[in-house]
């Protein structure tokens, strides 16, 4: 039996190009790895709700532009607690402005690097804050409850405790356009006088609490 040929012959045949509808794509068929940007934004936004304020501006927001975007998302600037964090500077303060017209509450306690400046743009920037809370911030002014009160109008807390530069011109610009006030904290708020108590309570219809602690110069 003659084998040569019949091996040339097999040789021709595994040799001759496969027809490429005969052809399978394996590519399809490869696992592809599950993205999370793949979700909808609602259920990023979400998860982006139980990170904190760190975490978003310092970690989720350099991961991609997208996220950049959901870090800064109004619904997370409308409570603003930066209590405490003494890299809170005017220049942070005016980007957040520049960014949110959202804001409704914000808190500046211990944040000695805020300047009247930064709360003046922040105010400015703010129509609708409801609650403003800034104890020991002993460098602010009357300049700040003024720019408060100017663009600011429907404030309903103000809690600044331990401010020593705060005096009873601050408190009247609060009386003549915060109508809205319920709840006000002055404690430890040595140059405060009863001529200042007293035109934020005529100008406040609707005040149920007051706190003051160690003001001297309160005498009824």
């Amino acid at each position: 039996m003659d084998y040569s040929s019949s091996t040339q012959q097999c040789d021709s045949e595994t040799t001759e190009p496969v027809p490429q509808e005969n052809l399978i794509d394996l590519k399809g068929l490869e696992p592809q790895l599950p993205n999370i940007n793949q979700l909808p934004s609602s259920i990023l936004l979400k998860i982006f709700s139980n990170l904190s304020l760190k975490e978003r501006c310092l970690s989720a927001s350099l991961v991609c532009k997208y996220w950049r975007d959901l870090s800064l998302d109004f619904q997370f600037w409308k409570q603003l607690d930066l209590s405490g964090r003494q890299q809170v500077s005017d220049d942070l303060l005016d980007k957040i402005a520049s960014r949110s017209r959202n804001i409704m509450e914000v808190n500046l306690s211990d944040c000695r690097n805020v300047t009247d400046t930064g709360v003046c743009v922040l105010a400015s920037q703010s129509p609708g804050l409801l609650k403003y809370t800034a104890y020991r911030c002993k460098q602010l002014s009357d300049n700040s409850l003024t720019a408060l009160a100017s663009h600011c109008s429907h404030l309903q807390k103000i809690h600044v405790g331990n401010q020593d530069k705060l005096t009873d011109e601050g408190l009247k610009e609060l009386g003549r356009r915060c109508t809205e006030l319920r709840d006000i904290h002055f404690g430890q708020c040595y140059k405060i006088s009863d001529e200042g108590m007293v035109a934020v309570a005529k100008g406040s219809p609707k005040l149920q609490k007051i706190y003051m602690q160690e003001n001297k110069l309160i005498l009824n």
